[in-house]
């Protein structure tokens, strides 16, 4: 499932993630690491299932690729899915230093939106979905999260955020454009998992190193069952 370098198209559009926004993030998260909670989710909680056999991730807005990069090091095979053609290409600049450069990487230019249906059933041992479940519109959210849990082979893990109701991008979206969960809506989102780790914060914070914004965050990391 991979559109290689050969299929363009103009980016679809994201209500929620305007250019503007886009641009913001990418100054703010220049050079930054793999997020922390990937890294401690993969380092506490993955389970190898058997020797020889490569692991597969989803990397569901991969952006920049710093994410896609750390699962290939640690051994998976990569699908990775974005809406903005210049993360894809940044995702393989930044898998190329990789010893075996982009081999086992494969890109799909689209949104989760559009291609949730097409993710092959009980195929990916991990499932990574970086601050980027808050951009599906509330109408699409349910449809496209249960096509990611079906995505995800049994004991698979899931590592992600979700937005809270008083975020500034939650506050600031044009009304049924971007979706958000408080704790309770978490936990029944989730009932179909092993909970692992779970953290809420809001607070006063920045966008990667950039402008401030205020945060109203759920990391999630959670087992299917």
């Amino acid at each position: 499932m991979s559109d290689g370098d050969a299929f363009a198209r103009p980016d679809p559009h994201v209500p929620g993630f305007g250019p503007e926004r886009c641009r913001a993030y990418l100054e703010g998260n220049e050079g930054a690491p793999p997020r922390e909670q990937l890294v401690q989710g993969v380092d506490r909680f993955w389970r190898p299932r058997a020797v020889g056999v490569r692991p597969r991730a989803l990397d569901v807005g991969c952006g920049p690729g710093r994410e896609a990069a750390f699962l290939l090091s640690r051994g998976f095979d990569v699908l990775a899915i974005d809406p903005v053609r210049e993360m894809l290409a940044r995702t393989q600049t930044a898998v190329a230093a990789l010893e075996g450069g982009s081999v086992g990487l494969d890109t799909l230019h689209a949104t989760l939106e559009e291609c949730a249906e097409a993710l092959p059933e009980r195929s990916f041992d991990l499932v990574h979905a970086g601050f980027v479940l808050p951009f599906l519109r509330p109408a699409e959210f349910g449809r496209c999260f249960s096509a990611l849990e079906r995505s995800l082979k049994p004991g698979g893990l899931f590592i992600g955020q979700l937005f809270g109701p008083t975020d500034e991008f939650i506050r600031d979206a044009v009304p049924g454009t971007m979706t958000s969960h408080d704790a309770e809506a978490v936990s029944e989102l989730f009932g179909r998992f092993e909970m692992l780790a779970r953290e809420e914060v809001s607070r006063e914070g920045r966008i990667g190193r950039g402008r401030a914004k205020w945060w109203h965050v759920h990391h999630v990391t959670a087992r299917s069952r």
